[in-house]
């Protein structure tokens, strides 16, 4: 083996090992239960979050440092925190089908082992693969339940992965076909060389290439008009499933998306070409369009599903304006309010007295009427969680959204930054919906509702304290945060 042989060897090595080790650890804890002599759910979660663990680990090791982008790394990073903390909430009191269930561990490593493969990768067939190994565990654990609404969730999210993937692959086809490789940076300089509007019907390979790739990720990403399947799916999954995928595949989305698009909008004769409108036309209609629906929306699920749709809109407006500081800022502290908001569903989760069976009803705004007086420390902390995810100050996705609006103007984007803030208004509006519910409005005497608090274990516990803490906290971890990132901006 030549020098130049082992050096591309440990490249690859240090550079894919995180998600090697994901593998590794579901292969592992499928065979711990295939020789057991009965399931053990504390052994598989064991096992589960100390593979997790230890790919976290081997990401702050020198050698994978050396060899990813700081983009990536971060990236890696929060995949791999949120996949770490919503795992202990799946060790709850009661027991429920999705984590009784022995395949539920290994396909969950399976998933976040292709979501990390898919925000490290450098090549458009490694994005290909890691959507799909991120993705089809992904639709099996929301169908996992034996309630019909989880297998039609579950068949919905098959669906539009596999759409998306068809989508890609037609991308990755035409751009091959230009190029006669499948690497990134190589397809974007092409369509660099062809992206003025004289050389749009010249060059339609080139073009098209960009539009079934940006339809592929806009699946992924929930970027509108590619956003129908959500709030469907957070509907008909549980809390944890539901927060897990309003976090981890959208980060690995938002990396491959900045990694192909970027060329696009960091060079501002770029952005004014016919992609280049087309994506600034859409960011504005994600960050509107789901925010308007929100307001309709009954189901405390489907209004996060639709807030999240519009958060992604805020996200991606950080890859408009070229600041990747904003975008991992912003996404670390939705990762944070959002963990707390949906770990708190989980525990307080109202159940009807005569049938104790999950209905994808379970989190109609109804059913918080008065819930100040059942649980009245439960019904603060969701107020809590509710203004931060409003973005009302001083908790945390409020410096989020002030670091992606003041990007916005220091860039000369001054409608962008007005719409940014006209829908921040319309956010608090529906997210101040289920605070009137529970405190404002009286249960009604002929409801056969309870609200069960003895979901909560003291994994659970501790999660929600902490993200409450970080989110009171985050006008002084934005500026660590922030200064970090200003340090790895010249890794």
């Amino acid at each position: 083996m030549s020098d130049l042989d082992l050096s591309t060897y440990l490249h690859y090595f240090y550079m894919y090992m995180p998600s090697a080790i994901l593998v590794v650890g579901a292969i592992v804890v499928m065979f711990s239960n295939v020789f057991a002599r009965s399931f053990s759910r504390s052994t598989s979660l064991s096992l589960s979050m100390i593979f997790i663990s230890a790919a976290f680990l081997f990401c702050l090791s020198v050698g994978h440092i050396g060899v990813t982008s700081f983009v990536s790394f971060i990236a890696e990073l929060i995949i791999l925190v949120a996949s770490f903390f919503f795992m202990f909430l799946t060790f709850s009191r009661l027991r429920f089908m999705e984590f009784q269930t022995p395949e539920f561990y290994p396909l969950y490593l399976f998933s976040v082992a292709g979501f990390l493969l898919m925000s490290n990768a450098n090549n458009l067939i490694f994005v290909l693969l890691g959507l799909e190994i991120g993705s089809l565990p992904l639709a099996t654990i929301i169908a996992l339940s034996k309630r019909v609404y989880g297998i039609e969730a579950g068949i919905k999210y098959f669906v539009s992965s596999a759409l998306a993937s068809i989508f890609f692959i037609f991308g990755i086809l035409l751009f091959y076909l230009y190029t006669g490789n499948f690497g990134i940076s190589d397809a974007m300089s092409s369509y660099k060389e062809f992206s003025h509007h004289d050389d749009i019907y010249k060059n339609l390979i080139v073009l098209g290439g960009v539009v079934f790739i940006l339809a592929g990720l806009g699946f992924k990403i929930s970027l509108v008009p590619w956003h129908s399947w959500m709030p469907d799916i957070y509907e008909a999954s549980n809390p944890v499933i539901a927060g897990y995928i309003s976090v981890v595949p959208k980060i690995a989305g938002f990396v491959v998306f900045l990694y192909i698009f970027d060329p696009i909008f960091y060079d501002p004769e770029m952005s004014n070409t016919f992609i280049g409108k087309i994506l600034w036309v859409m960011l504005l209609i994600t960050i509107t369009l789901p925010n308007i629906a929100a307001l309709l929306q009954k189901d405390i699920k489907r209004m996060l599903a639709f807030s999240s749709i519009s958060h992604s809109g805020f996200a991606l407006a950080c890859i408009y304006l070229g600041s990747f500081e904003s975008l991992a800022l912003y996404w670390a502290l939705f990762l944070i309010t959002n963990l707390g908001a949906f770990a708190l569903l989980w525990v307080y989760r109202p159940v009807s007295i005569d049938s104790q069976t999950f209905i994808s009803s379970d989190y109609h705004l109804d059913r918080f009427n008065g819930f100040s007086k059942v649980c009245p420390i439960g019904a603060l902390v969701m107020s809590f969680f509710m203004i931060s995810l409003a973005g009302i100050p001083p908790f945390s996705i409020f410096w989020g959204k002030i670091f992606v609006v003041g990007s916005a103007l220091q860039k000369g984007e001054i409608a962008l930054a007005l719409v940014m803030m006209l829908n921040s208004a319309i956010a608090v509006c529906y997210y101040l919906k289920p605070i009137v519910a529970m405190f404002f409005k009286a249960r009604s005497i002929n409801e056969k509702i309870d609200f069960y608090q003895n979901n909560a274990t003291a994994g659970m516990k501790f999660v929600i304290v902490s993200c409450m803490l970080l989110s009171f906290l985050a006008v002084f971890m934005s500026s660590y945060v922030l200064n970090f990132l200003e340090l790895g901006s010249v890794w």
